[in-house]
């Protein structure tokens, strides 16, 4: 028999300070396809290795998701332009997006705030988990995932064969899984999720 156990997890994703982005300078990128594309300098070299921002292009320019390219705007370190050269806002780009996907904000909110305490955090693995995430200190080429995060919006539920799915996923790739609420003002609560085994019973008794 198993059982799905929960417990907060204030040990496992803990708070501590902010990037080290924050002392590169501002950047340029052009909004494309839902994604930012931003010219190779050392400045973007640094996201790219130290911080784990975005993906290398074959060109050497580097790609940004969304959700990377709102922080580094949040934190006045990046300047995004359309194909016409207009410079964009976090709102322009957000009504854009949300057209494909209506959970952004939502992402968006527990993506920074593990940035906040951090963590460096990638895209989701496979269908339902938000995000990975790796170690404080993490550099690509050392360092492997530690969690899957996987959101529940506010009012929402989830069901229990999604959710035994999601566990055996995340047990299968010898992770451990944080299940993450949203309160009404958008603060992000942890919770650890893991599968244990009852011991079977040697004394069976009738019930009935």
């Amino acid at each position: 028999m198993e059982n799905h156990k929960e417990s907060a997890s204030s040990e496992e994703i803990e708070k501590n300070g902010e990037d080290e982005f924050l002392k590169y300078e501002i950047v340029d990128g052009i909004f494309k396809n839902n994604k930012i594309e931003i010219k190779f300098s050392p400045s973007v070299q640094a996201l790219y290795e130290k911080n784990y921002f975005g993906t290398l292009l074959p060109d050497g320019s580097l790609e940004l998701d969304v959700l990377e390219a709102l922080l580094l705007i949040e934190r006045s370190r990046l300047k995004i332009y359309s194909d016409t050269k207009e410079e964009m806002t976090a709102e322009q780009i957000l009504s854009i997006v949300v057209e494909e996907d209506a959970r952004i904000w939502v992402k968006y909110l527990v993506y920074r705030d593990l940035r906040q305490r951090g963590y460096m955090v990638r895209l989701g693995y496979g269908e339902g988990l938000d995000f990975r995430v790796y170690p404080r200190g993490s550099t690509r080429s050392e360092t492997i995932a530690n969690y899957f995060i996987y959101i529940l919006d506010e009012g929402n539920s989830i069901q229990l064969q999604n959710l035994d799915q999601i566990t055996q996923q995340t047990l299968n790739a010898r992770k451990k899984l944080i299940i993450v609420t949203l309160d009404r003002l958008g603060d992000p609560t942890y919770y650890h999720l893991e599968q244990t085994k009852l011991p079977e019973n040697s004394k069976k008794e009738d019930f009935w």
